[in-house]
């Protein structure tokens, strides 16, 4: 009878013990990887035949971007327009408080009549000549005086830009300078711009680039004209510029590419591009947040199904934004995990 008691007292732990996840794994079930918000991104082979992919951001093109500079520091009153909605040239687009562009505005009013009495003593001073009553140094200096009075106030004005005095004292209303969306602007009352900072900018039409990072030494093929194409999309792109320099901080080289006709999205969203450069050795493309510190080594977490399994994994090439891994203990088409990565290595860790 004490046999039989010990055998049923030890089957359920026999079955635990069968049913634990690896040491190196985490189990997760789907309300779970629900909770902690796991997602997960397919690893990709990172060379093919025609180049190496590697993943970007999407940008606006210098030429589709026109943005409104604070020239004082400003606080934000009133929104009229929203980002994303369009605007012609000229629409109202925000109301600001600035008293310091309206001593601007003082400024210039003054800077207008200096520059009108300039020009009228450079006028007398011709009438005179005429008359042998001044010399021609004399009529030098005064349109010299009235043409640098004339550039400045030029100069005042364009900083002013599309600037209009309200009737309330010290508020201003800027306008859109060009057709296009809305981008980048700060709606919420009370937000404080200092002098420089972009109030907002117009995107001026759909085209867009996208902007890589490329392994140092993966960029000694490019230049400026090459083609590029985006997988799974037809037409070709061209790289449009290769950063001269390379940034220590991620050790790689800034490129701009214009993406193929009919490619598009949103700027800030991520896009992969195919680059004709040849790689050093086959690799598995990954987003570089997928990277997580083991025990000193770098690792990844796989989904296996009911768990994550932690595997260590070599880097080839690494910039901010991507990395490129070793194939071997993670394959082509594996699941690897890209958020929730604290919580996984919490209770791999035993947290």
């Amino acid at each position: 009878m004490r046999g039989l008691i010990v055998a049923v007292v030890l089957a359920p732990v026999s079955i635990t013990a069968h049913a634990q996840a690896p040491s190196n794994s985490v189990p997760i079930s789907p309300a779970s990887r629900l909770g902690l918000g796991i997602e997960t991104v397919e690893a990709r082979s990172a060379m093919t035949a025609d180049g190496v992919i590697l993943t970007g951001e999407i940008v606006v093109p210098p030429q589709s971007r026109r943005a409104v500079v604070a020239p004082a520091t400003m606080i934000v009153a009133e929104t009229l327009v929203l980002p994303g909605q369009r605007v012609s040239a000229d629409d109202p687009v925000q109301v600001l408080s600035s008293p310091g562009l309206e001593e601007l505005r003082a400024q210039l009013d003054v800077l207008g009549l200096e520059a009108e009495h300039a020009q009228e003593l450079a006028q007398r001073a011709e009438a005179l000549l005429e008359a042998g009553l001044t010399t021609g140094e004399d009529l030098h200096e005064r349109r010299l005086t009235a043409t640098s009075t004339r550039l400045e106030l030029d100069a005042m004005r364009a900083r002013f830009g599309a600037f209009e005095a309200r009737s309330v004292a010290g508020q201003f209303l800027v306008r859109a300078p060009a057709d296009g969306v809305l981008a980048e602007i700060n709606t919420e009352p009370g937000f404080r711009l200092e002098e420089g900072a972009v109030i907002f900018a117009i995107n001026t039409d759909d085209a867009v680039w996208a902007r890589l990072h490329v392994p140092a030494r993966l960029s000694d093929g490019l230049s400026e004209g090459g083609g590029v194409r985006v997988p799974g999309q037809s037409g070709t792109g061209q790289i449009v510029a290769v950063d001269t320099m390379i940034d220590p901080a991620r050790r790689a080289v800034t490129v701009h590419v214009a993406l193929p006709t009919g490619v598009n999205g949103r700027p800030g969203s991520l896009i992969d591009v195919l680059l004709p450069v040849a790689g050093e050795r086959q690799g598995l493309s990954l987003p570089a947040r997928a990277i997580v510190r083991l025990a000193g080594e770098d690792h990844v977490f796989v989904d296996r199904g009911e768990a994550f399994q932690a595997v260590a994994v070599r880097v080839l090439t690494r910039t901010r934004d991507a990395v490129t891994v070793e194939p071997g203990p993670v394959t082509e088409g594996d699941q690897v995990a890209v958020s929730g990565l604290a919580a996984l290595k919490n209770q791999l860790e035993g947290g």
